[in-house]
């Protein structure tokens, strides 16, 4: 075990002790996919380099006996990390499907001497195998749907509740859901799905949900704009302009009364509800800030908290600063500690929003201690935060 002691400045002539914190060099190995060659490099990065793969910071791994290994200097604790082939971010593990790995999490302690993964492909290679359709219950695709203010098409799927045929009379809540590939088929997942054709159809059985319907949204390949509802800077520096008012437009003006038109559906917002993760969540919650005429309730799954304006400042807080109030729409959302290395960025966000809501209990926050910024782990906080939204 080794000790790391940090310099620190003091306000005061006493004597300042400086914090230390434990560490553990690991020896971190990989069984690496059959297809890497002796010209690919491989780095493992994480919360521990501040996810880097260039400077004195970076960790790359080393060729011995058909393995790849380095020795880690790993903080006990919390520890989130990935590997990348190449220094390309679509080239991290993968199964055998062409699913991407959520980033490995470990708990490190003083008995943690090493680790090791057997990596079956990278996300860039072609699926060693076809995955099968996890699709359950009713469900209804629809192949490039007319996207106007987007101008391009996507695919939609659409849940019908089990009782929907049956009960001809009765009309249901909607909600919709964004990232719509990843919500209901490992298929077409990017990651793992959400399973939220699973837990709808076991809430219902269980009777801790009443039936709605789903409208998953499929992104497209301007997410990063589609996706963002304020001018912001990219990861390189970049100045982009956010294009989600249009997909926000898009689901008000030409999928929702779509839906409404076609299917047995309770219109006003108290019965519609939107969802989101990453950007997505970010979206959701500029759902409840500029669209509560229509959404009613929002679910912000690990919602975007560190895309940054021109000015440094991560754009959803400075949207809620120019805010004044919020109008009468709950909001659930949640982040895993791991994300950000603590709950600093949640705690803020949580306080300007109880301050510009009209009431008590329209709040959900849910903090992960162990929660990733993946699909796994949003799929297993759907559950309560669908059921507190709707009841």
């Amino acid at each position: 075990m080794r000790i790391i002691s940090f310099k620190v400045f003091c306000a005061s002539a006493f004597l300042c002790l400086a914090p230390q914190v434990f560490a553990e060099l690991v020896n971190v190995s990989i069984v690496p996919p059959k297809n890497l060659s002796a010209k690919d490099t491989v780095h493992i990065l994480g919360t521990f380099n501040g996810w880097a793969m260039e400077g004195d910071a970076a960790v790359k791994l080393n060729a011995k006996d058909g393995m790849l290994s380095a020795t880690v200097d790993l903080p006990h604790g919390d520890v989130l990390f990935t590997f990348v082939k190449n220094g390309n971010w679509m080239s991290v593990p993968a199964t055998k499907t062409g699913n991407k790995w959520c980033d490995i999490y470990e708990k490190i302690t003083e008995n943690t001497k090493s680790l090791s993964y057997t990596i079956p492909a990278w996300k860039d290679d072609a699926p060693l195998e076809q995955a099968s359709s996890t699709h359950t219950g009713n469900i209804i695709s629809i192949s490039d749907f007319d996207m106007p203010q987007l101008k391009r098409t996507g695919n939609i799927s659409i849940y019908l509740p089990p009782s929907y045929d049956a009960k001809q009379n009765t009309k249901f809540p909607v909600l919709y859901v964004l990232d719509g590939q990843n919500i209901f088929d490992a298929r077409t997942a990017f990651s793992d799905e959400w399973r939220i054709d699973e837990s709808v159809e076991m809430l219902i059985k269980e009777h801790h949900l009443q039936e709605l319907i789903v409208v998953a949204i499929a992104n497209g390949p301007r997410r990063w704009n589609e996706y963002t509802p304020w001018d912001f800077v990219d990861w390189g520096g970049k100045p982009q302009q956010g294009e989600g008012k249009f997909t926000m437009q898009f689901i008000k003006e030409t999928l929702k009364p779509y839906i409404d038109n076609n299917y047995r559906t309770l219109k006003n917002a108290k019965s519609t509800g939107l969802a989101g993760s990453s950007l997505g969540g970010m979206m959701a919650l500029f759902a409840a800030m500029e669209y509560s005429e229509t959404f009613g309730f929002v679910a912000a799954f690990s919602p975007s908290l560190s895309l940054t304006n021109g000015k440094g400042e991560p754009i959803i807080i400075a949207a809620l600063k120019a805010t004044k109030s919020l109008k009468d729409v709950k909001i659930y959302f949640d982040m895993g500690k791991v994300e950000f290395d603590g709950y600093k960025e949640v705690d803020e966000l949580e306080t300007m929003l109880l301050a510009r809501l009209p009431k008590e209990g329209m709040l959900k926050v849910v903090r992960d201690d162990t929660g990733r910024h993946c699909e796994v782990d949003w799929a297993k906080r759907f559950p309560g935060a669908i059921t507190w939204l709707m009841n």
